[in-house]
């Protein structure tokens, strides 16, 4: 079990600094954690521990808001209330009184001193200038020389993976294995036999032994992506392995040492699912001795332009494709919403420089990249904004959609082929599509390749 002093959470600054949440009735009351983001719960590493039986082990998450504290209830079992209304997800007053179970707190917005912010705006393949980044650089490098475990939090796309990889590279492990884990796509009958590993003649097809992946990491670095979907009935036997440091094949009894340092990461916010009995809670404590959440790109754009540099110059060599952007469209890059992060911005990037008709990458180049990304041809809803007063001249829905769609993919193959010459093989490279798919449409839509 952690102590709560090893958990750290990152996340962008707000208008205030911090909250401060007090108990003001039930036990533990005059207890009080101040923060940028505060969760109080019966955990033993929630930031405010409220010893309340009626309380969840994560009841709710108070932060600095838009005129007010951000309030937001974890899916706790007896919810949170403010005046005695149910309270899921608000911004209420600073000074309000909430009722969690037979206990209430206080949130209370407070500014604390102003500290020197860190200069450093990478660390390993990580980049950003934004505040938020280059405090989750200055965090990275005190937990890299550590052994503790780090759950890294955030959405899609956000860079997980690379700040396990950092993680790994910067520590004192760097010489050891690093061995990736994706929990999502672990096969239920073989989940134990790929995370602990197997003698020959374990189960059925156990044709020779082999080493699960925690044995395979020893004296380096796992990394467990998407740990939010591991099965239930499989987390009591990785808690132990974490605990004793050894593993037990499938077949055998003999225990084999296994010290390794374990990252997890996942989009799933965990405490909502311990409090739903989905993911245990002592399993929890064990992989959240630290904690790092990566905001998404949409909070951090003043980045936008330092990635975009680094995409350019990290394309291959003997590539045939632009290596700059002009100003207009960096700035249209920099309005983006990025659902899928700095993965999405990357693709969009790559896309718009192998496609361009030149050295640079300009507006233009966007505006037809971003038909390849919405699947949407631009004269559609412009025609069909431009004649909302005209009701005649609005098609039917399905054949609109389908007149777009088929406009789009003719514009895209044809400019796609005179881009790669008419190489079937390159094109569907290009493309991210399959060969067998791109012939198809291809001859949908009456295109050639160099060999017809």
């Amino acid at each position: 079990m952690s102590d709560t002093s090893t958990r750290t959470i990152v996340r962008p600054r707000n208008r205030a600094s911090g909250v401060q949440v007090t108990v003001v009735a039930g036990p533990g009351a005059g207890a009080a954690v101040a923060g940028r983001k505060v969760a109080v719960g019966r955990s033993p590493i929630a930031d405010l521990v409220v010893a309340d039986p009626t309380v969840s082990e994560f009841h709710v998450e108070a932060s600095p808001g838009d005129g007010g504290v951000e309030v937001k209830d974890l899916d706790s079992w007896n919810g949170t209330y403010f005046g005695g209304a149910w309270v899921g997800h608000a911004v209420l007053p600073t000074g309000a009184t909430l009722v969690l179970g037979q206990s209430a707190i206080r949130v209370d917005l407070v500014n604390e001193p102003e500290r020197p912010r860190p200069s450093r705006d990478s660390f390993r393949a990580l980049l950003g200038r934004s505040a938020v980044m280059r405090e989750l650089f200055a965090l990275l490098a005190r937990l890299a020389p550590t052994d503790l475990s780090v759950l890294v939090e955030g959405p899609t796309g956000s860079g997980k993976e690379l700040v396990a990889r950092a993680l790994h590279d910067e520590s004192t492990r760097t010489a050891g294995p690093f061995v990736v884990l994706d929990a999502a796509a672990l096969p239920p009958s073989l989940a134990e036999s790929v995370l602990f590993g197997h003698v020959e003649g374990a189960f059925t097809g156990a044709v020779a032994s082999r080493a699960g992946a925690f044995e395979a990491a020893h004296g380096g670095t796992v990394f467990i992506d998407e740990v939010g979907e591991l099965p239930l009935d499989l987390q009591p036997k990785l808690l132990r392995v974490l605990e004793r440091r050894e593993v037990v094949r499938l077949g055998e009894n003999r225990p084999r040492p296994a010290a390794v340092r374990v990252i997890a990461a996942t989009w799933r916010d965990l405490r909502r699912m311990v409090n739903q009995g989905q993911f245990r809670d002592d399993l929890y404590y064990r992989l959240a001795q630290a904690r790092v959440v990566l905001p998404p790109l949409k909070e951090r754009r003043e980045d936008i332009e330092l990635l975009v540099a680094e995409i350019l110059r990290r394309l291959p060599r003997s590539a045939a494709c632009a290596r700059a952007i002009s100003p207009d469209a960096l700035a249209q890059l920099s309005t983006r919403d990025y659902p899928g992060n700095v993965r999405e911005l990357k693709n969009t990037v790559e896309r718009a420089a192998y496609m361009c008709d030149g050295p640079v990458i300009r507006s233009q180049d966007l505006a037809f990249e971003r038909l390849l990304e919405r699947g949407r041809e631009p004269s559609g809803p412009t025609a069909i904004a431009g004649a909302e007063d005209e009701e005649s001249t609005v098609p039917e829905f399905k054949e609109a959609k389908r007149t777009a769609v088929d406009d789009f993919e003719q514009a895209y193959l044809a400019r796609l082929m005179a881009k790669t010459g008419g190489n079937l093989t390159t094109a569907a490279s290009r493309a991210g599509i399959e060969r067998h798919y791109l012939r198809t449409l291809l001859k949908k839509h009456g295109l050639r390749t160099a060999r017809e």
